[in-house]
């Protein structure tokens, strides 16, 4: 009957049942407490025994790699083979030889390694592999020796070309990277003169059945199993497979100890030791039950003893534990009725109860969450219909305000949009998913700062209209708390740029009374939203400053009294001039934010159109295709702002008197050339001056004087009587000639003013100059 009871009954009973017997089982712990020391002690010198030959293991095969690690080097820094190395397609007949001798050195290293499976060394320049059965391209030579063995040939010649230090890989994963060439590998990268990147990969293959037979016999006799990993913990080689055992999990702190683990429904000892050369590791596994075994005779008297004990307890403990567990069945029946409890032989009555218990709370959670989630989209949803105009004022309002919790009992509202510029800080990665994050995240930020900052003060909902931000706040006195919104607005604006670098333009509307104003709220908030264009991002635009009545009304400052002055600016090369009449237009247009984009744009065509028709005027440009190369009008339609394009007309004009300096820079030495040219004509004519030369260029004496001297820096009437001294120095040459007749041929109007004007320039007259060139030419 009380076999049937408990068969019948779940773990609570059990548990209780176990509680009394722990009462029995007291006399039994310092039984059990010299067995498990005796466990121990033995278990401690196997583990010394394990440690000591781990260590021969590790000494053994750390030899073995020792010659490996020479016979790498020998490779490695061989000539012929970094000569073979840093080829390229095509190869010259002479290093056909020394291909020769890199197969024999590789041929060499493998036969006197018998612990040596293979050695190759692919060469990714050329897809070259060389071992000791000759070349062959990359892939052939392992389909060839290894076939089938190679899963993904594209990720294995990628992973061979990367660069290596000494890694050993094992080759028992049949994995993209590692194929099954039944073995571990030792990959080290040969490096190209003077540069640290892989030219070629040399790989050594250790033969598995020598590292198996190091394992086994070490393992033998003790029935466990033993294993080789690396630093990335790979299984490098094993005695066994044990599929129990999680690699990665394994924490071999120092260079040796020991674990207890439990490997399925085995508890074993795990002793590793750490190789001294390579990355490692020797474990050894054996199961705790070797230990027991040990233990034999020490455990028969316990167990003699424990079952004594436990026959006289067991009966009186099961009928305590009977009386005791009827609550907890009483409960049990209650629940099944409800049917809140499902039968799982794997959970005990309490687990159950809990269950149960957690399962009604989730329910509930549920559906909270459920309707929360569909408060905020239908929340959302309203808000979004109200700020357009789409809700009747006929409907109960504040029975929806207090169903999603919107807080609005003013009677004065204004509508507030913030709109984000540039996201700044908040990037994720380059592509469009992560750009909609980066907004989502920004748009999060501006909210819960402006809605902390403004909500301080004011009842406000935000919500989202069209991917921007939308505030709805009650306000009492109309002026004075629109001031403060906006400085509240101006402040959070400047912590969130200054914090995320979030370039965020804020639009207010003006105050309108009761609910049924806010759609015309939310018009005046996208009108004034607008004007981003004509004010720039980044601001605060207030409707109330957009629209006020002393600005309905836009007149145009360019007139054309105005234009003309700015074309007698540009022909008279005043640009300074022309610059201050273009800067009174912009001040004049553009302090009216009443202003439009199209509007703007018109005047800033209506500018340049002056400019050119000025240029043309005065016949300055004389290549058509300065203006196809500046193209103004395409620069200004590529203006979003006002304050875009004024900076571009400013750039427009000072390319124009560039322009304007190197034509007339051009134009001005023609002209002095040509005066020189005229003077060099008439210096004969008596009545050659300045006025006559002014007179022949249509220019005025004083402006032609000026301009000469500017450009030669020569005044004219020195360069006229400087030509006509030149000529009469040629005419003194000629005995037949006296001064008067030279005089006259020079244009001189007597034969006193050429004495003296050739002494002034001179310094002697001219009949002591002909006397002294007859001397020089008698010498």
């Amino acid at each position: 009957m009380i076999l049937k009871f408990i068969k019948e009954k779940r773990k609570i009973f059990i548990s209780l049942l176990l509680s009394y017997l722990t009462i029995i089982l007291v006399s039994l712990i310092i039984s059990a407490v010299a067995y498990i020391q005796s466990v121990r002690v033995i278990q401690t010198e196997i583990n010394k025994a394990n440690h000591a030959m781990l260590k021969q293991l590790q000494d053994t095969i750390d030899n073995k790699l020792n010659d490996i690690d020479k016979i790498m080097n020998t490779i490695v820094l061989d000539k012929n083979v970094i000569a073979q190395c840093n080829l390229v397609e095509p190869i010259q007949p002479a290093y056909r030889l020394s291909m020769l001798q890199v197969i024999s050195t590789i041929g060499i290293s493998k036969v006197t390694n018998s612990y040596i499976k293979d050695v190759f060394i692919y060469i990714p320049k050329r897809d070259l592999i060389v071992s000791d059965k000759g070349t062959s391209s990359g892939m052939e030579y392992f389909n060839s020796y290894y076939p089938n063995e190679v899963h993904d040939n594209d990720a294995w010649i990628n992973f061979l070309k990367k660069l290596h230090n000494r890694d050993f890989y094992p080759m028992s994963a049949r994995n993209t990277e590692y194929p099954n060439l039944g073995g571990v590998v030792l990959l080290q990268s040969i490096p190209s003169y003077g540069v640290e990147e892989s030219n070629a990969t040399l790989g050594i293959i250790l033969d598995h059945t020598f590292l198996e037979q190091s394992l086994s016999n070490f393992n033998k006799g003790l029935g466990g199993n033993s294993i080789i990993i690396n630093s990335r913990n790979d299984v490098v080689t094993a005695l066994s497979n044990q599929s129990d055992l999680n690699i990665p999990a394994l924490n071999l702190i120092g260079n040796q100890g020991s674990l207890k683990l439990k490997l399925g429904s085995s508890k074993v000892e795990l002793t590793y030791i750490k190789s001294a050369n390579v990355d490692w590791s020797y474990i050894n596994i054996v199961p705790r039950s070797v230990f027991s075994k040990q233990a034999k005779d020490v455990i028969k008297v316990m167990v003699l003893c424990t079952f004594l004990c436990l026959i006289g307890g067991t009966f009186v403990a099961l009928i305590f534990a009977r009386k005791n567990y009827n609550p907890i069945d009483n409960i049990m029946i209650m629940f099944s009725k409800k049917g809140k409890i499902n039968y799982d032989h794997r959970l005990n009555e309490f687990k159950l109860i809990e269950k149960s218990m957690l399962s009604i709370i989730d329910e509930n959670e549920s559906m909270t969450n459920t309707w929360e989630q569909h408060k905020e989209t239908l929340k959302d949803n309203f808000l979004n219909r109200l700020v357009k105009g789409y809700i009747k004022s006929s409907l109960p309002l504040d029975d929806k305000y207090s169903t999603y919790g919107i807080d609005l009992n003013g009677d004065h509202f204004v509508v507030i949009g913030f709109y984000l510029e540039d996201v700044g800080k908040i990037h994720f990665s380059e592509n469009d998913e992560s750009d909609d994050k980066s907004i989502e995240l920004a748009q999060f930020i501006v909210r819960n700062i402006m809605e902390e900052l403004v909500g301080k003060h004011f009842n406000c909902v935000f919500f989202e209209v069209d991917k921007s931000i939308v505030c709805i706040a009650n306000i009492d006195k109309a002026s004075e708390d629109t001031v403060f919104i906006q400085n509240e607005i101006i402040s959070g604006k400047n912590l969130i740029f200054d914090k995320y670098g979030i370039l965020l333009t804020a639009s207010i509307s003006n105050v309108h009374s009761t609910i049924s104003g806010i759609p015309e709220a939310y018009k005046e908030c996208l009108e004034a939203a607008e004007y981003k264009i004509v004010v720039g991002d980044n601001n605060i635009i207030l409707y109330s400053d957009i629209y006020s009545p002393d600005r309905m009304h836009f007149t145009n400052t360019y007139p054309i009294e105005v234009q003309q002055q700015f074309i007698n600016s540009i022909r008279a090369g005043d640009f300074a001039h022309a610059k201050q009449v273009m800067q009174h237009v912009f001040d004049q247009n553009f302090a009216n934010p009443n202003i439009s984009l199209d509007m703007a744009r018109c005047l800033m065509f209506a500018i340049v159109n002056t400019m050119i028709n000025a240029f043309n005027d005065i016949g300055l440009i004389y290549d058509s295709k300065f203006i196809e190369n500046l193209n103004p009008f395409r620069k200004l339609i590529e203006c979003k702002t006002i304050f875009k394009m004024e900076k571009q007309m400013t750039d427009i004009l000072l390319k124009i008197e560039q322009a304007y300096n190197e034509k007339n820079k051009l134009v001005n030495s023609i002209k002095s050339k040509e005066i020189v040219a005229y003077i060099e004509r008439h210096y004969s004519d008596h009545s050659l001056s300045v006025s006559s030369i002014a007179s022949e260029f249509g220019l005025t004496p004083v402006y032609i004087s000026r301009f000469f001297k500017n450009q030669t820096g020569e005044g004219l009437l020195s360069t006229i009587n400087k030509t006509r001294l030149e000529k009469a120095k040629g005419y003194l040459l000629d005995d037949k000639l006296n001064i008067k007749d030279i005089a006259e041929l020079t244009g001189f109007l007597n034969s006193n003013m050429f004495i003296r004007t050739f002494k002034k320039h001179e310094g002697v007259t001219p009949g002591k100059y002909r006397e002294l060139n007859n001397v020089l030419e008698q010498c």
